[in-house]
């Protein structure tokens, strides 16, 4: 488990505030560009972390996998996680490649397609030391999946790309507000991340009006064809 020392070394006046910009990967706009990837390996660093889970796969594995970190990787699809290990070496026996299928899963009266919290899911949350969130492909989805790892997490970070996306940045601003005791930071590297960490056991309150209710009942069809 982290250090609070530590943890809140960096939330104060660490990495979190270097100089930054958006970015992408010159060649494929879905893929973490590197100084993502150096922001990624230089905070697990900072908080000294030794095990990374990862929903999603690709470039981010073999960088948190050269720098020296236990990887596991999570992915719904065969088809990325094969194409990801086609690039890991076999003999690398710190990186657990797992796949396993999202679900409806229904977050305050809105459904969303994510991995379901079972018993192994939820210790590999609890286990970790920093959570990476880069999937489900269909960004809206990763709302549940913070969800999740932050009400399973204790002092780990957990990180959300492609918070650049609106929905995905309101989401945090919400959640962000709604507890201030998760400490929460937004980084404008690469697609952006943000960054939290829940410190105490205290339930994350995750309510959500009526009119975002309804616009995320909106965007589950719209991600439910982008599954298909």
């Amino acid at each position: 488990m982290l250090l609070t020392e530590r943890i809140e070394e960096v939330f104060r006046a660490g990495i979190l505030f270097a100089s930054f910009r958006p970015s992408d990967h010159p060649t494929v706009a879905a893929a973490l560009p590197d100084e993502s990837l150096n922001f990624l390996t230089t905070l697990a660093k900072a908080v000294d972390a030794k095990t990374i889970l990862e929903f999603g796969s690709g470039r981010s594995t073999i960088a948190l996998l050269t720098a020296g970190f236990s990887v596991i990787s999570i992915e719904d699809s065969v088809f990325w996680m094969e194409e990801t290990l086609k690039v890991t070496p076999k003999s690398d026996a710190h990186h657990q490649a797992l796949v396993k299928s999202l679900s409806m899963i229904w977050r305050n009266a809105a459904p969303f397609l994510d991995w379901r919290l079972d018993d192994e899911l939820v210790g590999l949350i609890q286990a970790a030391d920093m959570v990476l969130i880069d999937s489900p492909y269909y960004p809206p989805f990763r709302e549940s999946t913070l969800l999740s790892a932050l009400s399973m997490t204790e002092r780990a970070l957990v990180v959300l790309d492609d918070t650049r996306i609106p929905t995905l940045s309101r989401f945090c601003d919400r959640i962000a507000r709604r507890n201030p005791h998760l400490m929460h930071r937004r980084v404008p590297v690469g697609h952006c991340f943000d960054v939290f960490c829940r410190l105490d056991r205290a339930p994350i309150d995750s309510h959500r009006s009526l009119p975002e209710t309804l616009k995320a009942w909106r965007r589950f069809f719209v991600g439910r064809r982008t599954h298909s």
